[in-house]
C-alpha cells in the first residue's frame, strides 16, 4: 500500500499503480496474466493499460500476445523533475513578468494545508531570503529541507537555526561556520522560519512531535505571513528558547567575517555585545527612517554601547556629526528605527 501511495504522487490512479506493481513485480505480463492476478474486468484493464502507456510507465511489445513491461521508476522520476524545471522556469518568468507591473503587495496572513503545503511554504520562504533566515524547526523538517538551507548560504545569506529536540550530524554545513549560528533544544515552541523580516511560515509543534500519537499528513496545516509586526511578535517568544538553547555549530566575532549585514535587530544587538565584550570597536553603517523627521537616512560611525532594559533595546553609534541610539523595528524612543545594519569592520 505504501508503494502505491507513493506511485500515486507521481500521477496514477490506484489501479493503474497496482497494475504498474503487477507488471513490474513479474518482468512483464500480458492481459490473461494480470486478470489471473489482478481482480479487475478485462474492459477496465484495457483503459489501465493504455492510461499506463500514454503516462510512460510501460510499453508494449510488438508480438502477439502483447507483453507489457514497466518503465525503470528511476528514469520516469528524472523524466517529472525535467518537466518540472521546466514548468519553474516557465512560470517563474512570467510570475516575474506580473510582479514587475503589480502594485506593491499589502501585508497578509494565508493558510496552507498539508505537511507537503507546509514543506512547500518553508521552501519558498527559504528560496526568497536575500541576507538572513531565522528558523525553529522539528529535526524531521531540518532533515527535508537541508539542501535549500544548503543553497541559501551558498548564496551568501547568513542563517540563524535552532532545531529539537535534537541535532544530528551536520558536516556539510561546517564549510559555511562563518554565515551561520545552530542550536538545539529539547522542546521547541513551533516550526517557524522569517526571510530577512518580510515573509515567513508558522506551523504547530504538536503536528511534529515525537512524544505524542503522529498525527496525519494531510491534517498538518500552517500559514504564510508577511507583517512584520506579527514576525516581531513570533520572533520574542523564539529569542527567550534561542538565548537558553545549546550552541552546535556558530561563528566567533573577528576581524576576518566582517563586512556582515543584519535585517532582525536583536541578531545585530548579540553580535555589537559579543564584539564590545572582546574589546573591539565595531564600525557600522546604518540605513533606517528618522523617527522625528521621517525621511530615510544613512548613517556611518563606531558603536559605543549597547542598552538593554526593560522592552528598551538599542545602541548607541558616534560620528562626527554627533551620537545616535538606534533601535528596532517601531522604535519610539531612539533617534533612528534601523531598517539594515552593516557591521563593516571592527578596530581595536
Amino acid at each position: 500500500m505504501a508503494l502505491v501511495e507513493r506511485l500515486q504522487e507521481l500521477g496514477l490512479t490506484k489501479r493503474e499503480a497496482e497494475v504498474y506493481l503487477t507488471i513490474l513485480a513479474k518482468k512483464g505480463a500480458t492481459v490473461k496474466d494480470l486478470l489471473d492476478y489482478l481482480d479487475i474486468h478485462q474492459p477496465q484493464l484495457y483503459n489501465i493499460i493504455q492510461s499506463l502507456i500514454r503516462k510512460g510507465f510501460i510499453r508494449a511489445s510488438a508480438g502477439r500476445p502483447r507483453i507489457y513491461t514497466a518503465t525503470d521508476i528511476g528514469s520516469l522520476i528524472e523524466v517529472q523533475k525535467i518537466k518540472l524545471d521546466i514548468l519553474k522556469t516557465t512560470l517563474e518568468e512570467e510570475l516575474k513578468k506580473i510582479s514587475l507591473t503589480s502594485e506593491e503587495e499589502a501585508p497578509y496572513i494565508s493558510l496552507v494545508r498539508g505537511l507537503e503545503g507546509v514543506v512547500s511554504g518553508i521552501l519558498e520562504v527559504i528560496n526568497s531570503a536575500q541576507v538572513e533566515i531565522r528558523a525553529e524547526m522539528p529535526y524531521s523538517i531540518f532533515q527535508e529541507i537541508k539542501p535549500y538551507l544548503l543553497g541559501a548560504l551558498q548564496r551568501g545569506v547568513n542563517l540563524y537555526l535552532l532545531v529539537y529536540p535534537r541535532m544530528g550530524p551536520i558536516e556539510e554545513f561546517e564549510q559555511y561556520r562563518d554565515q551561520l549560528k545552530i542550536k538545539t533544544s529539547e522542546l521547541g515552541n513551533f516550526l517557524l522560519v522569517i526571510s530577512d523580516l518580510s515573509s515567513a511560515i508558522y506551523s504547530k509543534r504538536r503536528f511534529f512531535s515525537v512524544h505524542r500519537a503522529p498525527i496525519s499528513s494531510t491534517e498538518i496545516y500552517g500559514y504564510i505571513i508577511h507583517e512584520k509586526d506579527l514576525l516581531l511578535r513570533l520572533l520574542n517568544i523564539h529569542n527567550n528558547l534561542w538565548v537558553k538553547a545549546k550552541e552546535v555549530l556558530c561563528w566567533k566575532p573577528r576581524p576576518e567575517i566582517y563586512p556582515k549585514l543584519f535585517i532582525e535587530f536583536s541578531m545585530v544587538l548579540d553580535e555589537l555585545e559579543a564584539l564590545l565584550r572582546l574589546g573591539y570597536l565595531p564600525i557600522v553603517s546604518v540605513e533606517g527612517r528618522d523617527i522625528k523627521e521621517g525621511n530615510y537616512i544613512t548613517l556611518n560611525g563606531a558603536v559605543k554601547s549597547v542598552n538593554r532594559y526593560g522592552i528598551v533595546s538599542n545602541f548607541v553609534l558616534e560620528n562626527e556629526s554627533g551620537i545616535f541610539t538606534i533601535g528596532g523595528f517601531d522604535a519610539e524612543l531612539e533617534d533612528v528605527e534601523a531598517q539594515l545594519v552593516t557591521i563593516q569592520k571592527v578596530e581595536r
